[in-house]
């Protein structure tokens, strides 16, 4: 089993994400389900950090970033075998050009 450490970042753009979600979209009853969803993705990540894809870019993918894709976003994270340890550094809507925001 890893251990999860979630950056304060990520959790900033989660909050964003969810105030988003429930606010700006309206749909107050589709947040909970998106950290459902998220604490889902936590669990795997705990578990089995590697069945995620790694970053389609070629930097991220070289300084061993990996994604999991979450229904519209995207979040990013890497993983310490030494240490076992996963690293949640960032949430991103999946439409935006992340590798250049990392």
């Amino acid at each position: 089993m890893y251990k999860l450490i979630v950056t304060e970042l990520a959790h900033q753009d989660l909050d964003n994400i969810v105030s988003h979600i429930a606010v700006q979209l309206a749909n107050p009853a589709a947040a909970p389900d998106f950290l459902d969803e998220i604490d889902r993705c936590y669990g795997y990540l705990k578990s089995n950090p590697m069945m995620y894809s790694k970053c389609g870019d070629s930097r991220l993918e070289k300084e061993g970033y990996r994604k999991a894709v979450i229904k519209n976003h995207i979040l990013v994270y890497k993983v310490d075998e030494i240490g076992k340890t996963v690293i949640v550094l960032r949430f991103f809507f999946g439409a935006r050009d992340y590798a250049k925001l990392i």
